[in-house]
């Protein structure tokens, strides 16, 4: 019914009574007997007890709920009387399963289950088994008594509510617009009223770029509310609804001046127009919207740039002002989220980020610290402080740093680039591993695209067809999403260097040609040039235009100062030297890459081939070391060991040379020297045959 989460209990249940309090009343034990008592007032007693999360309850509290119009002394003997009737009632059990004391009574958690119980302690997954909304609880037992009758509608409210905050979480959590929808539709069966359910009903049909029933469904709340309450939603609603309300009326006007749509793709807007665009989606007044124009099924999700906080004067204040507005630039140019714009909340009022923890319109939120009032040196402004938070898992923060804030304007734009690629590879990261457990056939193009990112990343040579089955079924999919056509490309390029078999040499240079493609729609984010810099270095004849690509972004005065010291444009540098035969540049370029690779996942693809760098540029035991490390982290890695039997070959067949050939032979059991050096064709002739050379000494098969 609900796709929320994984079964979380089983259905299995080896308790001796179990009792149902959701509509009609029932005892019963392992057998299916039944030992409802039949007194009103004692089917209360036991109600009260199964719904004291356990604990001992006062016997004074008992004849409180029971009996709050008779005298003290009476009530105390009323309850013993029940007591014992209770007592009775369930003695079939042949157990105690209710522990009679003095002063307390209480129900014996291991002997009994009770239904309530499981839904208040269960997770998302309890959603697939609530009774249907028309069965109350107790409902039986109204008017029994004032005190019982008020502490039963707690019980009834508290049940609810937990309920209610269930079904939220889930579309908080929920990414396909029609489990979206689902889940709202029944979570407005409970509660008519639910905003966030309204709200995630327009949001989902917004997604699916339904804006006509997006807007009906904008005038049925606004009336419901109306019609029931006098009023009309709050803030974040009705934001949402004005923001619909422009984004038709800007639609209407675009076709009626310019003949066509204005809705645009956002994976392939450019990034000033695509920021222009937004600020005519922002509501009047103070209750700017969480809407997202387009969709995010072609992004990791909804992002918004809080105003940066500041400490330390006016000074900070503008700088914080000035970050803000960087921030949310380059968070458009990167094209991997849907960029909407922050509500403003009016003085007085609750903060606008605990405000909208629960909105389902929008996935992550930025915000940060800019203090200028410490202690800092000549080139420094102070300290920056970025968290993200997840809206999705309940305003947690998934990402912090914190960061000098330098005084020189490009070097702050290189700060900017360095947080922008931390943020997404983050979320790659989280969002990969979350897709992991949803069917294939739920997943958006964009979505098997991340989940293949992830499992590229584990570097298992094993997973290949299913690596080439998962991108290709997204890029079938959709075609025209850059992130699917750059995923492709590196997930061809990485399988391509690994599968050391006869293919046609035209193939590197077709993957090579569709990493330019890519790099020019990506061309505010620096992954795309990346990819393109290094396709090139591989692709025999390339090599001069890939050094001028790299130059050309990565020097002293390139496109993207901070893409300098990720860790990946080191191993592509100390290629490029090591190609060009200058082993001294390429030594050190590739230990800048050794210190710095902990610091981005993608890191991880370049290490094989950081081995066979260190072995070519002299400086054997370091390779053997890092050959032998990156083995133990990642045994499937053909490349990894590969290199590392490289790296063991000049020390002759030792055991452990034996053992890493005989993993490989595993690894790839069609394994040739012909295929490997096919290729490395790439290589400086002289180099070529050292490899081959290596390659004999461990006696692998010619080919």
């Amino acid at each position: 019914m609900f796709d929320l989460a994984l079964r979380g209990v089983a259905k299995t249940d080896s308790t001796l009574l179990r009792l149902r309090l959701i509509g009609r009343m029932e005892a019963t034990t392992l057998t299916g007997e039944s030992v409802l008592p039949v007194g009103g007032k004692t089917k209360g007693l036991l109600a009260i007890l199964a719904l004291s999360d356990r604990k001992p309850v006062a016997r004074s509290h008992l004849a409180e709920l029971l009996w709050s119009r008779r005298p003290d002394d009476l009530a105390r003997a009323s309850l013993r009387q029940e007591i014992h009737r209770l007592l009775d009632a369930l003695s079939p059990l042949g157990v105690d399963v209710i522990d009679v004391q003095r002063h307390t009574l209480a129900l014996k958690p291991a002997l009994t289950s009770v239904d309530v119980e499981r839904i208040l302690n269960g997770g998302k997954s309890i959603l697939r088994e609530l009774p249907p909304p028309s069965e109350v609880l107790l409902g039986e037992l109204n008017g029994i008594d004032p005190a019982f009758n008020e502490w039963i509608e707690g019980q009834r409210t508290r049940l609810n509510r937990h309920i209610y905050q269930l079904f939220e979480s889930a579309l908080r959590t929920q990414v396909d617009p029609d489990a979206i929808l689902e889940t709202a539709d029944h979570l407005l069966v409970r509660d008519g009223l639910n905003e966030a359910a309204w709200r995630a009903r327009i949001q989902a049909w917004v997604t699916k770029g339904e804006y006509a029933q997006a807007a009906t469904l904008g005038d049925q709340v606004v009336q419901l509310f109306q019609d029931q309450l006098g009023t009309v939603p709050g803030p974040a609603t009705m934001g949402l609804v004005r923001s619909l309300q422009e984004r038709i009326a800007f639609d209407s006007y675009a076709k009626a001046h310019h003949g066509a749509s204005s809705a645009s793709d956002p994976a392939l807007v450019h990034g000033d127009s695509h920021a222009e665009n937004a600020k005519l989606f922002v509501g009047g007044g103070t209750e700017a919207p969480f809407l997202t124009a387009a969709v995010s099924t072609r992004t990791l999700g909804s992002i918004a740039v809080a105003p940066l906080k500041a400490a330390g004067g006016a000074h900070a204040d503008t700088l914080a002002a000035e970050l803000t507005e960087r921030l949310e630039v380059k968070l458009v140019g990167l094209q991997t989220f849907t960029v909407v714009p922050f509500p403003e909340t009016p003085q007085g009022e609750t903060g606008p980020l605990l405000g909208n923890t629960h909105n389902p319109g929008t996935d992550y939120v930025i915000s940060g610290l800019v203090r200028a009032n410490v202690e800092h040196g000549d080139a420094s402004e102070g300290y920056v402080i970025i968290r993200l938070l997840s809206l999705r898992q309940e305003g947690c923060v998934v990402w912090a740093d914190r960061f000098e804030l330098p005084k020189d304007t490009r070097a702050q734009r290189a700060l900017l680039f360095y947080v922008m690629k931390s943020l997404q590879w983050s979320l790659f990261v989280s969002e990969g591993q979350r897709m992991m457990s949803r069917p294939i056939a739920e997943l958006s193009a964009f979505q098997m695209a991340v989940r293949a990112l992830t499992l590229l990343l584990r570097c298992d040579i094993t997973l290949a067809t299913e690596l080439r089955d998962l991108v290709e079924r997204a890029y079938q999919s959709d075609q025209e999403s850059v992130f699917v056509l750059y995923v492709r490309s590196l997930i061809r390029f990485f399988l391509y260097l690994e599968t050391w078999s006869s293919a046609p040499p035209e193939d590197i240079e077709e993957i090579a040609s569709a990493a330019g493609y890519v790099a020019i729609q990506l061309r505010a984010n620096p992954l795309g040039v990346w990819l393109s810099m290094m396709t090139r270095t591989f692709t025999p004849g390339q090599l001069d235009e890939a050094k001028a690509l790299t130059a050309e972004y990565t020097g002293a005065g390139g496109v993207f100062p901070a893409i300098a010291i990720s860790p990946s444009i080191h191993a592509l540098k100390a290629t490029q030297a090591l190609l060009s035969e200058d082993k001294a540049v390429a030594l050190e370029e590739i230990q800048q890459f050794r210190a710095l690779r902990a610091s981005q996942p993608l890191a991880v693809l370049s290490e094989p081939f950081s081995i066979f760098v260190l072995e070519a540029s002299g400086n054997n035991e370091e390779a053997r070391q890092a050959g032998a490390a990156f083995v133990s982290l990642y045994p499937r890695s053909a490349a990894g060991v590969l290199y590392y039997l490289v790296s063991l070959a000049s020390h002759g067949m030792g055991e452990e040379t034996e053992r890493v050939k005989r993993h490989l032979l595993r690894l790839v059991p069609d394994i040739t020297i012909s295929g490997v050096l096919s290729r490395h064709d790439f290589l400086p002739e002289a180099m070529q045959m050292w490899l081959r050379e290596m390659l004999e000494r461990v006696s692998l098969p010619q080919g």
